[in-house]
């Protein structure tokens, strides 16, 4: 099974009021995150993290290898792999080390024969967010999945949001985006 998901910013006590998660504490939130992951996703499955996994080193080497499945990280902008960070390519072989399975630090394009789409962190429009707009990826006219917009939207035109604060902090299954797709193209 493939699963995506994305901005669980793993230790970052603020992201609770930012985004009004129910949780009491960092420590709570954090482990209610591990578990649910970890009912979902079987040690075999393959997960696409769509960045922003934490904004430190610590809860990387302290949970990538808790959580089930092989993870590839399309680093986000808090990812300390992410092209535009202070020794990207460092924390890139880091954090295979630490548990993902690959990293990128640019978005990418899945190809199977169930689905194409473009992953990234970044949406193909935030608004009037134009802090990472050179970073935002070309809309090309295929799907796009994505984070960094944590409970803006789940879906919007073109694009599917796998951030965990639309999707109850469970990482959303192949099917599931595929039932999206098919949806909205009727």
């Amino acid at each position: 099974m493939i699963y995506f998901t994305s901005d669980h910013h793993f230790g970052h006590k603020n992201i609770i009021q930012l985004c009004n998660r129910p949780f009491n504490s960092v420590e709570e939130m954090d482990e209610e995150m591990i578990r649910r992951w970890n009912e979902t996703v079987k040690p075999e499955d393959f997960v696409y993290y769509l960045g922003d996994f934490s904004l430190s080193i610590k809860p990387v080497k302290e949970y990538v290898k808790r959580l089930n499945g092989k993870k590839i990280l399309i680093a986000g902008n808090h990812d300390r792999c992410h092209q535009f960070q202070k020794n990207n390519l460092k924390y890139k072989y880091e954090y295979r080390e630490m548990g993902f399975y690959d990293v990128y630090d640019c978005d990418v394009t899945h190809f199977s024969e169930d689905l194409t789409a473009d992953l990234s962190h970044f949406p193909y429009d935030n608004g009037d967010d134009v802090r990472y707009f050179k970073l935002f990826p070309r809309d090309d006219g295929r799907w796009l999945l994505h984070g960094h917009v944590h409970n803006k939207w789940r879906v919007k035109d073109k694009m599917i949001n796998v951030g965990v604060d639309v999707w109850d902090f469970y990482p959303v299954s192949l099917d599931k985006i595929l039932e999206i797709m098919r949806g909205a193209n009727k």
